[in-house]
């Protein structure tokens, strides 16, 4: 009875009124007139009809906005017609992707080991040369075992590139440059020449394409090119635990960079320090002849699981957007890091990829 009181003091026409009128008053008096609507209604009974193109009145109820106002013509030319595309896309063809699961980390470094013996041998075979490309953070200290082979590689016939890189100085302990020759680089002859290392000292945009022109250099005998892209003989990633991949973050303008954008990129705003890198770009990745993913431990089951399984919108992780086009990609996986996976039931259409 307090607010309707305090709502006739406020209107000064109530007060003639008794108080149960008063509540009705107020009640029954809507703010604004209440408009009628509109939909199915033609202006003027379709008069103005003779100022239209073929006899079709210039407007039908249906496109008129709440005010009365006609509503603003389309300009669309027609479903998918002179649009703009969504910057991240997923590929319209699967390509040759599989999983390979070892017991432990160890077993998955030695898997790493093997995997690039392998291309190595094969593609020294064919044409000469072996192309590898590194990641940083743990996956280096997989590689140790690349100086223990009891047999030695031609390692003379080895170019060694980065997929990304900080720019920070050699001596960093930031550098994968550095972890490299720590793990394995400094204890095999691979010559200095054949490893191309981020140049130091330079801003950010011109060391990304300083490091372009190093790959530009290498004689298509050694990395051939498909459509304008080089083909590296292996390239090893790991995963971030936001399913990040090389210097390419969930939904950053470098993820979804067109290979017209060129073969690699500055980052200047990583949310990861330090905040300055250069990152080869996904169709150069995507480019190459064979792709491992490497994941173990505990720590990354989770993302590997939404990866593998959850259907996200295309660049929340960059992981799913690797997927060479004409080569093979496979998962190395150990027990703790597929520990979430449901395999057995991926062939459940119904099932699998999952929304969340």
């Amino acid at each position: 009875m307090m607010l309707n009181a305090h709502r006739a003091a406020a209107c000064p026409s109530a007060h003639r009124r008794s108080s149960r009128a008063t509540v009705q008053v107020l009640a029954a008096a809507p703010p604004h007139p209440v408009q009628q609507p509109v939909i199915h209604v033609i202006p003027n009974n379709g008069k103005d009809a003779g100022r239209a193109i073929n006899g079709i009145p210039p407007v039908m109820g249906a496109h008129l906005m709440a005010t009365g106002k006609a509503a603003p013509l389309s300009v669309s030319k027609g479903p998918g017609l002179d649009v703009t595309p969504h910057p991240f896309q997923y590929p319209g063809v699967e390509g040759d992707a599989s999983i390979v699961l070892h017991f432990s980390k160890s077993g998955v470094a030695q898997g790493v080991v093997k995997a690039v013996v392998d291309a190595a041998d094969a593609a020294i075979a064919a044409k000469g040369a072996f192309t590898l490309v590194l990641s940083g953070g743990s996956l280096l200290g997989m590689l140790s075992g690349l100086a223990e082979l009891k047999k030695a590689p031609q390692w003379d016939k080895w170019h060694i590139f980065f997929v990304d890189e900080r720019n920070v100085p050699h001596s960093s302990s930031d550098s994968t440059y550095k972890g490299a020759v720590s793990a394995f680089l400094g204890k095999v002859p691979i010559p200095a020449a054949n490893v191309r290392a981020i140049q130091e000292n330079l801003p950010v945009e011109q060391a990304a394409t300083q490091y372009a022109g190093q790959l530009l250099s290498v004689p298509e005998a050694a990395l051939p090119r498909r459509d304008s892209l080089p083909v590296f003989d292996l390239i090893l990633l790991g995963m971030g635990p936001d399913g990040h991949v090389a210097s390419l973050f969930p939904n950053r303008a470098a993820t979804s960079a067109p290979a017209s954008a060129g073969w690699v990129l500055p980052v200047t705003n990583s949310p990861k320090p330090p905040p300055e890198r250069i990152t080869m770009t996904l169709p150069v990745i995507n480019a190459a002849k064979e792709v491992v993913l490497v994941a173990s431990g505990e720590d990354k089951a989770e993302i590997v699981q939404r990866v593998l399984e959850v259907q996200s919108l295309p660049g929340a992780l960059p992981a799913q957007l690797v997927r060479p086009s004409h080569g093979r990609l496979r998962w190395f996986l150990d027990v703790q890091s597929a520990s979430q996976l449901d395999i057995t039931n991926w062939d459940d259409a119904k099932a699998f990829p999952r929304s969340q």
